[in-house]
């Protein structure tokens, strides 16, 4: 298995907990903190290859603009 292989099966399985693709309780929770979450996850899904890495960033984005929509913003 390749090393990028291994960091896309880590990702995947981060990708489990909705935390590590940008879902979060956006009333309780903190926005700052997902940054610094979606920074780390980033960095390992562009290790992978710039695609994956730009897919992996769409999704995060997309999943955060949905938690904070949830709450009014």
């Amino acid at each position: 298995m390749t090393r990028e292989e291994m960091l896309k099966d880590l990702i995947e399985e981060m990708s489990k907990c909705g935390v590590f693709v940008g879902k979060y309780d956006a009333k309780n929770g903190s926005e700052k903190y997902m940054y610094g979450v979606n920074a780390v996850m980033e960095y390992l899904a562009y290790e992978v290859s710039e695609e994956y890495g730009d897919a992996f960033s769409e999704k995060f984005t997309k999943n955060m603009i949905d938690s904070e929509n949830k709450i009014g913003g």
